[in-house]
């Protein structure tokens, strides 16, 4: 996976990353807060990675370079569903920008206290309870859309 400083612009998508913020791309190299979140942020952010609404799919599992001998999870289960770990990427809005973050933050999170920042957190207690439609006409408001094959 590739490495952005938290707050940094995210290149890894090429067009739009004037408009795009990285959260939670980690390698084991680099430091990275650590700390509690909360219960309500954790379960708006799995609630929000059930189903992510990203521009585009990759295909393929990152496995977790922090995880020493299983390298981590395929599928994190939690309460009355599973996000799958190292395959999607989370979008979410946030005013004139956007916050991207892999999915293994909910790994990075749950397994090894990653903290995200304050502005990533109160961005995904805001747009959890939105619809996939408000998120996409946010997302599309930005110039961010969906690509085609």
């Amino acid at each position: 996976m590739a490495y952005f400083e938290d707050m940094s612009p995210c290149t890894y998508f090429g067009n739009w990353s004037d408009r795009l913020v990285s959260i939670g791309w980690l390698v084991p190299e680099k430091e990275f807060e650590t700390g509690d979140v909360s219960k309500d942020f954790f379960d708006a952010l799995f609630s929000m990675l059930k189903k992510p609404w990203q521009p585009f799919v990759t295909a393929g599992h990152e496995p977790c370079r922090f995880c020493r001998f299983t390298h981590g999870t395929a599928m994190l289960r939690y309460l009355d569903g599973e996000v799958s770990i190292g395959t999607n990427n989370l979008f979410v809005p946030d005013g004139e920008r956007a916050f991207v973050a892999p999915s293994s933050i909910i790994h990075y999170i749950d397994s090894h206290r990653y903290q995200p920042p304050a502005e990533f957190q109160a961005a995904v207690l805001r747009e959890s309870s939105s619809s996939s439609i408000d998120l996409f006409k946010k997302m599309k408001s930005l110039g961010i859309t969906q690509q085609q094959a």
